[in-house]
């Protein structure tokens, strides 16, 4: 027994005609007819008296009738529950950011997204990668805003943008005249990279096309200084670079026009680029949510960094 043919059984009471019924449904009338039958066939009884003229229902049919009509009652209710579910905003929402995207991208769009959205309550975390993919699995997060691709079967991955990787580097650094600048020219043990734990670590040192060795400590251990440094943040690092020497890379977003011009240099392209996107569990019902995060972002993020052939993505995993 389907939804449709109940609905085809509840035509057919309304118009008391096979022909009208079936227009009224957009069918041909042997597709409902076949339908019918077939439904008093499993059920096992006559619905309709087909010898009257107009067909009316048996006793039994009218019974099965005022159900169906019931039955299809309750769908249109779920229907419309599951409907409001999912386009309305309002409720309180758990947010993961990763570390190095959040300074840059939340004052961005979030003070914007609040005011057209008031009925809706972000609590914003900052965690690292894998801690905000295991509070989405575990339905401790709502949604995520990380770098991918991830790979995950239990989640969603909504692509928003890419977000180029620029050299930053100490004044007289010999990289910083490079033109065109590749990722070859980056030197392994000149740069300062961001302590474990990080994805945009990971994809620095795959920028370098270099396998990591030395733990976890700034720059590699060929360099010799005299100390070693586990930063925790893009502006630490870029602090490191500004007082002493060497260079590191960050994403775009991270300059600041009045720091930082004179210490930057763009690779050719194709850029190598990070893939930044919003992330669900494959269970998240909020739809309309989403839409209006990624509009969001997307109004506030440079018109350029979509995807073309200016960049690469960067994988982390």
């Amino acid at each position: 027994m389907s939804l449709q043919q109940l609905r085809y059984l509840i035509a057919l009471d309304d118009f008391r005609h096979f022909g009208q019924a079936a227009a009224h449904c957009f069918v041909a009338q042997p597709t409902l007819t076949t339908q019918f039958k077939k439904l008093e066939e499993e059920l096992g009884v006559q619905l309709f008296d087909r010898k009257a003229n107009p067909p009316r229902p048996t006793l039994v049919g009218s019974k099965v009738i005022a159900q169906a009509r019931l039955v299809l009652d309750d769908v249109a209710g779920l229907r419309s529950l599951v409907k409001e579910e999912t386009e309305s905003l309002a409720g309180t929402y758990v947010l993961g950011i990763i570390p190095t995207l959040a300074p840059y991208l939340l004052p961005l769009f979030i003070k914007s997204f609040a005011a057209r959205h008031p009925e809706v309550r972000l609590i914003i975390r900052e965690m690292e990668s894998e801690g905000i993919m295991e509070g989405l699995k575990r339905k401790q997060i709502d949604v995520g805003l990380l770098v991918t691709p991830l790979e995950e079967k239990q989640l969603r991955e909504i692509i928003l943008f890419y977000e180029p990787f620029l050299i930053y580097a100490a004044p007289g650094e010999e990289i910083l005249a490079r033109d065109p600048l590749l990722p070859d020219h980056v030197n392994r043990k000149d740069l300062w990279i961001l302590q474990q734990g990080h994805c945009f670590r990971n994809q620095v040192l795959n920028v370098c096309n270099n396998s990591e060795t030395g733990g976890n400590i700034g720059r590699a251990e060929a360099d010799d200084r005299t100390f070693t440094f586990q930063a925790g943040s893009i502006e630490t690092l870029k602090n490191m670079v500004r007082s002493n020497l060497g260079y590191t890379i960050i994403p775009e977003m991270s300059v600041n026009p009045t720091l930082d011009n004179e210490h930057v240099n763009r690779f050719a392209d194709p850029q190598p680029a990070r893939e930044v996107s919003l992330v669900v569990s494959k269970s998240f019902a909020r739809e309309q949510l989403l839409v209006e995060l990624r509009k969001a972002i997307l109004a506030a993020v440079p018109g350029d960094f979509r995807k073309n052939e200016r960049y690469v993505g960067v994988a982390w995993r």
